[in-house]
C-alpha cells in the first residue's frame, strides 16, 4: 500500500509499505494533521523515529473483519488513536487519560489501510452512519472536551483563548456551539479572519478593549504566555495549560494572583473515552460548526504541502486523503 513517511525533520516522502494482516482492517478515508505531527515533522519528536508513518485522526471503511464483531465489509467507523484501561487507580479516580495501560493502535494512518487487533475493536472503533471528513474532528475535539472540564465555567463566564491554530479554533467553536462568550488571540492574519468571519472576536496580541475574562485557554506552546494571562485574568479565574511544552523549559508564575486572587493553573493532556463518545455526538449534532475549522483537504501525495501550510499558519485543520 501508499504510505506518506516521515523520514526525519523536515522529510516527508511516499513509499510503498506492506498491507497489514491484522484481523481488522480499515480503508482510510481521510486522516488529519495533528499538532503533534506538525512538531515531529519540524522538530522531531522522542515518540517517533523515522522512517514511520504518522497520523491518529482518521476515519474510514470496514475492508475487513473477523464474524461477530459487529462490523461487516463497507461499514464507516472512527477509531480512538488510544483507549485507557478502565480498571487501574487513575482510571478509577477519574483521570482516563492519564492511565499508563492504555491501548493503542499500532501504527500511523497517513496510509491505505490501518489494521487493528480484535480485542481493540469493542472499546476504541466507533460506528458512522455517513462518510464525512468532519469525523477527523473527533479525537482532537475530545481533547478539548478534556481541556474544558478543568475551567469554572458558570453562566456569566467570558473565555479568551491564546492562539487560533486548529486547536484554539476548536475552542472557540465548541464555546460557540455552547453559547458561551469567547474571543482568541491570533498573530496570524488569516486565521484571525477566518475566526471573525465565524461571529467569534478575534485581536492581535497586545490589542486593547478585550475586556475581561474568567478562563483564559493558552493553546499555543510558548511559556512566556502564562505568567502574562495569570494576571490579567479576573479574580478566581482559571488559567489552562492546554498546549504542551518542552521537557526542560518552565514557566515564571505571577504568586499574587495565585494567593491573593485565588486564580487557578491547571493543564489538561490528551483525553478519555467518555470524551470521545461525548466529541462524537457533539459533531454529529453541530456538523457544520465544527466542519468550518477544516480549510484544506488534500491527496496523500500533497502531505508535504499540508505541512507546510500549517507551519506557515495558513490553515486550520488539514485532512489527507489517501
Amino acid at each position: 500500500m501508499k504510505a506518506l513517511m516521515y523520514l526525519g525533520i523536515g522529510q516527508l516522502g511516499m513509499r510503498e509499505v506492506p498491507d497489514p494482516t491484522d484481523d481488522f482492517i480499515l480503508k482510510i478515508s481521510g486522516c488529519g494533521i495533528c499538532g503533534t505531527d506538525l512538531k515531529a515533522y519540524l522538530k522531531g519528536h522522542h515518540m517517533f523515529t523515522p522512517p514511520t508513518i504518522l497520523g491518529h485522526e482518521f476515519y474510514g471503511r470496514v475492508a475487513k473483519a473477523p464474524a461477530g464483531c459487529g462490523y461487516k465489509e463497507g461499514d464507516l467507523a472512527v477509531v480512538a488513536p488510544y483507549y485507557e484501561c478502565g480498571v487501574c487507580g487513575t482510571c478509577k479516580n477519574g483521570a482516563g487519560e492519564l492511565c499508563q495501560n492504555k491501548a493503542y493502535v499500532d501504527g500511523g494512518a497517513f496510509c491505505e489501510y490501518v489494521g487493528l487487533a480484535s480485542s481493540y475493536i469493542s472499546k476504541g472503533v466507533f460506528k458512522l452512519s455517513a462518510e464525512d471528513d468532519v469525523y477527523t474532528l473527533v479525537e482532537p475535539l475530545a481533547c478539548v472536551l478534556n481541556g474544558v472540564s478543568h475551567l469554572k465555567l458558570h453562566a456569566s463566564s467570558r473565555v479568551l483563548i491564546v492562539g487560533s491554530g486548529p486547536m484554539g479554533a476548536l475552542f472557540a467553536l465548541l464555546f460557540k456551539a455552547r453559547g458561551i462568550p469567547c474571543a482568541v488571540i491570533e498573530p496570524a492574519p488569516l486565521r484571525r479572519k477566518m475566526v471573525a468571519s465565524w461571529g467569534i472576536e478575534a485581536y492581535e496580541p497586545g490589542a486593547e478593549g478585550i475586556g475581561s475574562y474568567d478562563n483564559v485557554v493558552i493553546a499555543v506552546n510558548k511559556a512566556e504566555l502564562f505568567d502574562q494571562y495569570l494576571r490579567g485574568v479576573s479574580d478566581a479565574g482559571t488559567v489552562l495549560m492546554f498546549s504542551g511544552l518542552k521537557k526542560e523549559e518552565t514557566v515564571t508564575l505571577d504568586s499574587q494572583s495565585i494567593h491573593y486572587r485565588e486564580v487557578t493553573v491547571t493543564g489538561s493532556f490528551g483525553y478519555a473515552l467518555p470524551q470521545f463518545r461525548e466529541a462524537l455526538e457533539l459533531i454529529k449534532a453541530h456538523r457544520e460548526t465544527f466542519e468550518k475549522v477544516i480549510t484544506h483537504r488534500l491527496p496523500l501525495e500533497e502531505g508535504q504541502k499540508g505541512f507546510d501550510l500549517l507551519a506557515a499558519g495558513e490553515a486550520f485543520k488539514i485532512i489527507l486523503k489517501p
